[in-house]
């Protein structure tokens, strides 16, 4: 017999929720970023290309690239992006599952932009870290929504049931014991939201891909 989600989350740390966001509304995502990012380019005079690739890689040389990830996490929460995707039917019935229907979220989520260069910038490419070592509590769940993925871009690498051991002591933000740990790649695709405890071990995996990999963190809380 299947585990149900519940279960998985409590023996494993994790589990993803399969095809619970429309097609339309992973578009209407990646139109809005691609166009925010048009908009922030021609605030700078620069003139745009036609695709996102392009255009990203134009504004990263006069923006530095965790600014361009707080603007267009903004960009999202203003257009209420954040709170359509939380109310897509079958991800917030598993949230009100098991958080209870009083939720909030927070509201300062930064969009996550990996690329293949990243993998030497501890803050663009997480090492093996538990979400409660960033402020998260354990009374915290966090989500991760990937809206572009293709062959290649990788998705995050997981400890299962390491949220278990509590607490891991760490230094420069990696476990002491970092070799212990066996990690586990993440199946998952566009329309599929990752739960994940704040307790739970988990690292960016490398994106092969020329193009970046997008996705959105949402922290929840029962409120």
């Amino acid at each position: 017999m299947k585990k149900d989600n519940l279960q998985k989350f409590l023996d494993d740390g994790f589990f993803i929720l399969k095809d619970c966001i429309e097609n339309k509304l992973i578009n209407k995502i990646n139109a809005t970023i691609e166009n925010e990012i048009i908009n922030l380019l021609k605030q700078k005079k620069i003139k745009c290309k036609k695709d996102f690739h392009s255009n990203y890689l134009k504004l990263k040389k006069v923006i530095p690239k965790n600014i361009i990830q707080i603007k267009l996490g903004e960009t999202l929460y203003k257009k209420d992006l954040i709170k359509d995707i939380l109310l897509q039917v079958k991800l917030k019935n598993q949230l009100i599952s098991l958080l209870g229907p009083d939720i909030e979220y927070e509201e300062d989520n930064e969009l996550l932009i990996n690329e293949q260069s990243n993998i030497n910038d501890d803050h663009l490419f997480k090492k093996l870290h538990q979400e409660f070592w960033s402020g998260a509590g354990i009374e915290n769940i966090l989500i991760w929504i990937p809206i572009n993925l293709k062959k290649g871009m990788g998705t995050l690498e997981i400890v299962k049931g390491s949220h278990k051991f509590g607490f891991i002591e760490n230094k420069n933000r990696e476990p002491i014991n970092n070799k212990i740990f066996k990690t586990s790649k993440i199946k998952i695709n566009n329309r599929s939201v990752l739960f994940l405890t704040s307790l739970t071990l988990h690292k960016t995996e490398v994106n092969n891909h020329k193009i970046p990999r997008l996705a959105i963190p949402i922290l929840l809380r029962n409120f």
